[in-house]
């Protein structure tokens, strides 16, 4: 829609009162690494020997940094040379991941769709980095409508309340911050840009945007 980015999407088929959950994600259906260093490759090692649910989850991913030239050239040169320098960065990671994981260099573009899917999953899964099925198919706002936790986090201090019999503490859910009307378009914030004071600052987040997610 005209308030997305991303080239995903999705969207209610209902109207959602502010602090629903619009879906539940098992814990053992996420891709996940608790390697700050090598995330990337070991999710993406990950993926390509899934089990196969996962896998056929994995064969619809698309996105990420493309190298794309037309796309590039819309950034100023300073965040072009930022790419640059965050590009050179990645791909040094990726020969370590390649060693450790058994990465080929055709996994160029599967390393690049893990930056792009990647999330942190929050204090109850001490904070690992994961792809979690449904939520990766978000649209980018900074306005988002709808915000990720685990169950264990979203009952911190309901102590005292019951845990739904059918879910683990680390399941994952997509819960309305707002009201959303039926047939409207759920949106997460990829990257909380706070406030940007300085034209350097504004080239890294452009930069970061376009290696990371390709906009």
């Amino acid at each position: 829609t005209e308030m997305s980015i991303g080239g995903r999407g999705l969207f209610t088929d209902h109207d959602v009162r502010e602090g629903e959950v619009l879906a539940t994600i098992p814990a053992r259906l996420l891709l996940t690494s608790n390697d700050k260093a090598l995330w990337a490759g070991e999710i993406a090692a990950k993926a390509k020997v899934a089990e196969p649910v996962i896998a056929e989850w994995v064969s619809t991913w698309s996105g990420g940094f493309s190298e794309d030239l037309e796309a590039m050239g819309a950034l100023g040169e300073g965040a072009r040379r930022q790419v640059g320098v965050k590009l050179e960065k990645r791909r040094k990671q990726f020969e370590e991941a390649k060693v450790l994981y058994g990465l080929e260099r055709d996994d160029w573009a599967m390393y690049n769709m893990v930056w792009s899917r990647a999330c942190y999953l929050g204090p109850q899964w001490k904070d690992e980095i994961g792809i979690i099925p449904f939520f990766d198919m978000l649209n980018h706002t900074p306005k988002e409508n709808v915000r990720l936790s685990s169950l264990g986090d979203a009952m911190r201090g309901f102590e005292g309340a019951p845990k739904p019999a059918d879910l683990d503490e680390k399941d994952m859910l997509i819960i309305a911050k707002e009201d959303i009307a039926k047939d409207s378009e759920l949106l997460t914030c990829y990257l909380n840009e706070g406030k940007v004071d300085s034209e350097e600052d504004r080239d890294e987040l452009a930069a970061r945007r376009m290696v990371v997610w390709g906009f």
